[in-house]
């Protein structure tokens, strides 16, 4: 089955990947593959808006919307119908805004530390090439590790994979220039 590529363009709030706000501060995502395919696991990365905003150095926008997680899906580099490209075929998400979704309390310590507010719920949503559909919203009872697996299960179910096809290569620090992608 042939995938269209997402245009980038096309969609300002689409999130970005490698370009996660953690960056630096540890773990913050991974790669994975398999023959035709891979995955890019990555918290907090930015949208379209603001990754524009960064690489010209003009003020980054106040986007509302925010991905806790996104696993983004490319065909391999040497695998890809469409010639070289960096466009993915499908970003899947688990995503919030506070005016939408009900937010955690961060109590007395958090509120005095000025730590981020954490969504109690959180919408799963997949771009693909046309558009963009919100899949419901569920509870934000997410660890690294069990948004990891529901969004590449995710994944494996829009390709019609196995989850077990797709094997881990490595931290996101490998970069879009990992051999193990080509």
């Amino acid at each position: 089955m042939l995938h269209q590529l997402i245009s980038l363009m096309d969609m300002p709030t689409l999130p970005v990947s490698f370009t996660s706000r953690l960056q630096g501060f540890g773990q913050h995502g991974c790669l994975l593959s398999n023959d035709e395919y891979y995955i890019v696991f990555e918290m907090r990365p930015l949208t379209v808006l603001e990754m524009m905003a960064v690489t010209t150095k003009s003020p980054v926008p106040n986007v509302p919307i925010q991905y806790l997680y996104t696993a983004s899906v490319f065909y391999r580099k040497s695998r890809n119908p469409h010639g070289p490209s960096s466009r993915p075929i499908y970003v899947f998400c688990l995503e919030y805004t506070e005016f939408t979704c009900e937010m955690k309390s961060r109590g007395l310590f958090g509120a005095l530390t000025g730590e981020r507010r954490e969504p109690a719920e959180v919408y799963f949503a997949v771009f693909f090439a046309n558009g963009r559909t919100n899949m419901g919203q569920i509870p934000n009872n997410f660890t690294d590790y069990s948004a990891k697996n529901f969004l590449v299960e995710k994944v494996c179910e829009k390709l019609g994979l196995n989850r077990y096809v797709f094997r881990e290569v490595g931290p996101l620090s490998l970069g879009p220039d990992c051999p193990a992608i080509a």
